[in-house]
Formats: structure tokens, C-alpha cells, sequence
């Protein structure tokens, strides 16, 4: 996949989360089987954005980690909270990356694998907070507002993968990231303008932070796949969409 086409796939991938956000009484388990789904898609591009020597392995931690928090965040028991699940999961995908690590019948680059597969644990074990954020609105009836964050990434990872000269990506992919967040945010979730407006402005510049830091030749010394760029910084925004609805009024 070219550059141009790695654009829509991390906005389909936001859009797909909300439309899910809306769904009402089943959105928890549609949205934890979107999350499923994304991030799988991580655990696929995860090797190859940080050229690790068993993407085998990595892949299969990191998708079991992102499944199993996905799941655990849509059920609550009596044992453990939801978060308190899935930050159990994330330990448990330490000890698993531990695991894979040394099974492997030779092990060149150990300490860039290891690393690059932990990282790449909490990636997918921090999606899981969409669906956190997706239960917390189902009790306090503002579902709208995860509606309106996920939109407004779809906007600023749109724009911001367009060939436009740098700077005037960068003012457009802000623009309209602000814009459609604010917009949303006021309409479906009753938010203030100016909270409306600032939850904009930190989704486009955490989304055009995280997309171009997936995409940079730094991390990377080959042409990355589309997925890695698409998939990351969506499934990293989760913890802005989970922070806007515990704390915003």
C-alpha cells in the first residue's frame, strides 16, 4: 500500500469506532469487538515498524494482550474493575514477552526484541481504554462524546496523510480535527464550546504526533506498511477518548 491509501485506513478505523460509540445498550461489546479488530491490526504492523528479528512471536503477544484487554474491559466482575483488568493483562504480557523471548532458537538483537515487544504490549493493551471510555459514557449518558473524539481523529489522520506541503497539513489537519471534535463534542455530548474546542485541539495534535512518529524514518529504516501508520496512533488515542469522559463536567 502507497502513502496515499495508508490516509483512509486510519480514518476508517476511527469513523468504524464511532459509529460503534452509538449504538447504545450493545455498544460496550461492539466497541470491544472493534478494538479486537484494531488491534490485531497493531499486532501485525508492530514488528515491522520497529524491524524486530521474531515478528512471529511478537505478533502473537501483542494480539493476544490487545484481544484479552479488549474483553476484559467490557466485563466488570466482582473481583477486579475493568482497568484494573486490563492493567493485569498488560503485566501478564511482560511476562509473556519474557517468554517469547527466550524460547526463540537463536536470539539475535534479544534486547531490541524485548523492548519492541513490550512497547508494543502496551500499545495494545492501552486500545482497550476505547471500550472503557464507551462503558463510563453508558452511565453518565454522553456517549455522544467518544462519538465526537473518534471523529474528529478520522478528520485529522485524513488530512494529515494528504501530499500537502508540510506546514499546510499540519494547519489543516488541526483545523479540521478541532473543528469536527468541537462541533460533535457540543451537539451530541451538551460539552462547552471552549472544552469542546481544547479536547479538538488535543486530539489533532496528539493524532499528528503519533502518526508521524509511526512514520518517521527514525523509527525505521525501511518504507513502512500502511498499517502501522493507520493503526498506532488510533489505537493509542483511546487513553485521550477514556481521560475526556472521566474528567470533563
Amino acid at each position: 500500500m502507497t502513502a496515499p491509501e495508508r490516509a483512509p485506513l486510519g480514518a476508517a478505523l476511527a469513523l468504524l469506532l464511532a459509529l460503534v460509540s452509538l449504538t447504545g445498550p450493545a455498544s460496550p461489546v461492539l466497541m470491544a469487538g472493534a478494538v479486537a479488530l484494531l488491534t490485531v491490526l497493531v499486532a501485525c504492523a508492530w514488528p515491522d515498524l520497529l524491524e524486530l528479528p521474531s515478528p512471529g512471536g511478537t505478533r502473537i503477544v501483542l494480539a493476544g494482550v490487545g484481544v484479552a484487554g479488549a474483553a476484559l474491559a467490557a466485563s466488570s466482575t466482582d473481583r477486579f474493575s475493568p482497568i484494573s483488568g486490563v492493567v493485569m493483562l498488560c503485566a501478564v504480557g511482560v511476562f509473556a514477552s519474557f517468554a517469547q523471548q527466550m524460547l526463540r532458537t537463536d536470539r539475535p538483537e534479544l534486547t531490541a526484541s524485548l523492548t519492541g515487544t513490550i512497547a508494543g504490549v502496551f500499545v495494545a493493551g492501552i486500545s482497550a481504554t476505547w471500550v472503557l471510555a464507551q462503558v463510563e459514557t453508558l452511565s453518565n449518558g454522553r456517549s455522544g462524546l467518544v462519538a465526537a473524539v473518534a471523529t474528529g481523529l478520522a478528520a485529522t489522520l485524513l488530512l494529515n496523510a494528504t501530499p500537502l506541503p508540510p506546514r499546510l497539513r499540519f494547519i489543516a489537519s488541526l483545523l479540521a480535527g478541532t473543528g469536527v471534535t468541537a462541533l460533535l463534542a457540543t451537539s451530541l455530548a451538551g460539552l462547552g464550546l471552549p472544552l469542546a474546542a481544547g479536547l479538538g485541539v488535543l486530539i489533532a495534535i496528539g493524532a499528528g504526533c503519533s502518526q508521524l512518529l509511526v512514520g518517521s524514518s527514525l523509527v525505521a529504516r525501511e518504507p513502512l506498511p500502511s498499517l502501522a501508520v493507520g493503526a498506532v496512533p488510533v489505537a493509542t488515542a483511546g487513553v485521550i477518548a477514556h481521560l475526556a469522559v472521566l474528567l470533563l463536567p
